[in-house]
């Protein structure tokens, strides 16, 4: 009887970690933490009986058992690759490594994502979601989408758009919000780690700061999600809900609208090895920012 298979994913991060003899490293190359590494090796141990590593202070070392096994997965990953390649012939010969915001990625990029296949069938994307800045020093990138300050993101950033501060709520909530004090009567979701917070916005136009909320949410995509959801009134830039406004899925009750402090950026990697094509990308996102705007002005 065949010996049952361990979970491909245990086997990949044991060849990585093995070729590259870091566990940081195979976190790296996998796009994984490095705790999901290590935890899938620590099950591919417990289900062999055996260690595969010695853990030293300054690396990995295999043990025999580890040497033996090694030869095996890695012609059985390489095989794999092969036969993906033999099936999937048309698949882009260069993929981007594309970090965004969580936001930016679901609410902006993805709906779109089938025009750029369209004018660039030739490259593909592998794009990691990001929540907080500490999350890009991890990835690598050859392009980076990021969200906030121009200190934060640095000099070499291109901004994209000149974004504003609005409400959200459902249609029906909207139509129900005439004043001020209406909207402050609703449930208010805040969204914590930006600095266009509820108090600095009704700062910014004289408002009196709402003295509670129902709701606290890490990013715009879920503060605005909850707020189609009728689950109350938040915040969120105005760039990233056009789609949502435009196809009546969600209002913006009142019409107010303050500048945004921290707005939306792209940086290509200057040391990516891909850096012509991550042009290309950063000019595909600028020019479809350019469109929509120009549409909007339109209609």
């Amino acid at each position: 009887m065949a010996t049952p298979l361990p979970p491909f994913t245990w086997l990949r991060a044991f060849e990585s970690a093995a070729r590259l003899l870091s566990f940081t490293g195979a976190a790296d190359e996998l796009n994984v933490t490095q705790s999901a590494v290590s935890q899938h090796i620590r099950s591919l141990e417990e289900r062999i009986g055996k260690p595969l590593f010695v853990r030293k202070a300054r690396g990995l070392v295999l043990t025999d058992d580890g040497r033996r096994l090694l030869p095996y997965v890695t012609a059985a990953v390489s095989e794999l690759s092969s036969g993906l390649s033999v099936v999937a012939p048309d698949a882009p010969e260069t993929v981007l490594h594309v970090a965004a915001s969580i936001s930016f990625a679901q609410l902006w990029l993805a709906p779109r994502l089938p025009d750029f296949q369209r004018d660039h069938p030739e490259l593909g994307l592998r794009i990691v979601s990001a929540l907080w800045s500490d999350d890009y020093l991890h990835t690598r990138a050859d392009v980076e989408l990021r969200y906030g300050t121009k200190e934060m993101v640095g000099a070499d950033a291109l901004q994209l758009v000149d974004d504003d501060v609005v409400l959200y709520s459902t249609p029906t909530m909207a139509r129900r919000i005439r004043t001020w004090d209406d909207l402050v009567a609703m449930p208010l979701i805040h969204t914590v780690g930006t600095s266009d917070t509820w108090q600095t916005w009704t700062q910014h136009l004289g408002l009196k700061p709402p003295a509670a909320f129902s709701h606290a949410v890490d990013s715009y995509v879920l503060s605005m999600e909850l707020a189609r959801a009728g689950a109350g009134v938040a915040l969120g830039s105005r760039f990233l809900g056009e789609r949502l406004i435009t196809s009546g899925d969600i209002a913006s009750p009142l019409d107010l609208a303050a500048p945004a402090r921290e707005n939306h950026y792209i940086t290509v990697n200057a040391g990516s090895a891909l850096r012509r094509h991550a042009e290309t990308f950063r000019e595909w996102i600028v020019a479809a920012i350019g469109r929509s705007h120009a549409h909007l002005k339109q209609s």
